[in-house]
């Protein structure tokens, strides 16, 4: 069944995006300001945080952010892959609804996009247009139509003007975040707004999403257990992306398959981002599961977004391949060595970090190497992942000095892992990568 997705305007001008973000500011400060009058009037010490965070201003944020779309939606769906392990339960539920809750454009709105993109008349061109899209995210939603001539197509349609408010979007979201004390304090802020800034310049440019959606396409044809959409240049523009529509089920919805199914959707995912990393030298970055399909008749993953893809160097792939190298040695000093090298890791660790360091490592290695089976979801390491402590070690990482397209790797990895955790996987970790080792050197 599909979901219905609310239809609700964009906002375009800069101006009126920054208007949307001054009112959020201005609604939230209302209501923290009335709720501590109250508290004083009953004779209660009032707690900023828990009167920032109560039902009300997260309704009123959540609500906000989703109809803002660009980088509110893109910065709450980045966060959102550890908001378990970083944030408050209240934070995470903000990032949760904004990963999961997307706006339309009405569709009014829509007609106007695909008149300027297609010209006047379009409708001709199709025996059937679904206006009500199936998808929606933070700067584009998705709608299914039948050309005359019978091709299924998936049509990409993104919000008017998003890529130019971005670079003002991102400085509106600093302003707020920073007022609001919407993050903890050590929280590496900037790190996460320049990603956000880069992805989001990455994604708006649909000629070079195509432009990897063919080179995957070509990829793909190689392995009986991948499917990539087919490009429709003919439907395509600069702010209009067309392929041919991918029947699949989302796999987030983790009670609809059986545990055979989940077991083989992580098998896939593991290998098609080794042979990503290792073997294409190409990585699509967002460990995203709506990026995601499973056609569950041919055992089969579907690849859907390609707008985070990069290109990555060999220096890069040299230096996972060192990290892995240690990794099935179970030499833990010297993957520490080689993460200082690289930056991975600042070059004087603090005493009190580097025993926290020591000991995540140290049980990872030993799971790692004490069975045939890793296990995501039992894992011990998932137990030193607390808020507190993942801010520290958020702090610990010099993200002024990787490469981007190392930070990028980086978040698809630690993506993965939280996802092959949601999955409940259990791999043959090891020999997966021994045999992509073997394979691709």
């Amino acid at each position: 069944m599909q979901k219905e997705i609310t239809p609700k305007r964009v906002p375009k001008s800069r101006l009126e995006r920054a208007v949307g973000f001054g009112e959020l500011a201005l609604r939230v400060g209302a209501n923290v300001a009335k709720s501590t009058l109250s508290e004083l009037g009953q004779g209660r010490r009032p707690d900023r945080r828990t009167l920032l965070l109560n039902s009300e201003n997260l309704e009123t944020m959540t609500d906000t952010l989703a109809r803002m779309r660009g980088a509110a939606m893109k910065l709450g769906q980045l966060l959102s892959i550890d908001d378990q392990n970083i944030f408050s339960p209240e934070i995470s539920e903000i990032l949760s609804r904004l990963r999961a809750h997307g706006y339309a454009m009405p569709p009014k709105q829509l007609r106007n996009v695909l008149d300027e993109n297609w010209g006047p008349g379009w409708l001709k061109r199709f025996s059937h247009f679904d206006v009500r899209p199936f998808a929606a995210a933070s700067i584009g939603q998705v709608h299914k139509a039948v050309t005359k001539d019978g091709q299924n197509l998936a049509i990409k349609v993104q919000f008017p003007n998003i890529k130019d408010t971005i670079a003002s979007d991102v400085k509106n979201l600093r302003f707020f975040i920073k007022a609001s004390g919407f993050v903890p304090k050590d929280f590496d802020l900037e790190h996460y707004l320049e990603v956000c800034r880069k992805q989001l310049t990455y994604e708006t440019d649909y000629r070079r999403e195509a432009a990897f959606l063919c080179r995957f396409k070509q990829l793909s044809q190689r392995y009986s257990t991948v499917r990539v959409p087919d490009f429709k240049r003919e439907f395509s523009t600069e702010t209009v992306l067309t392929m041919s529509f991918e029947a699949g089920r989302e796999i987030d919805q983790l009670h609809r398959y059986s545990p055979k199914d989940l077991q083989n959707i992580a098998l896939l995912l593991v290998d098609w981002t080794l042979r990503e990393i290792f073997d294409f030298q190409l990585l699509q970055s967002d460990p995203n599961f709506a990026n995601y399909r499973y056609d569950d008749a041919n055992e089969r993953l579907i690849l859907l977004d390609f707008g985070a893809s990069i290109e990555i160097s060999s220096e890069v792939v040299s230096i996972y391949r060192d990290l892995i190298g240690s990794v099935l040695c179970n030499d833990r000093d010297k993957l520490l060595e080689q993460m200082a090298t690289h930056n991975l890791l600042p070059k004087e660790v603090p005493d009190t970090l580097k025993e926290l360091l020591d000991r995540i490592l140290s049980t990872a290695l030993e799971e790692f190497h004490r069975a045939d089976l890793f296990s995501f979801a039992e894992s011990k390491v998932f137990d030193f992942l607390t808020p507190e402590n993942m801010s520290k070690l958020s702090n610990l990482t010099p993200t002024q000095v990787i490469p981007t397209d190392v930070l990028l790797i980086q978040r698809k990895l630690i993506g993965m892992v939280f996802l092959l955790r949601r999955l409940g996987a259990a791999l043959p970790l090891k020999e997966i990568i021994r045999k992509q080792f073997r394979q691709s050197v």
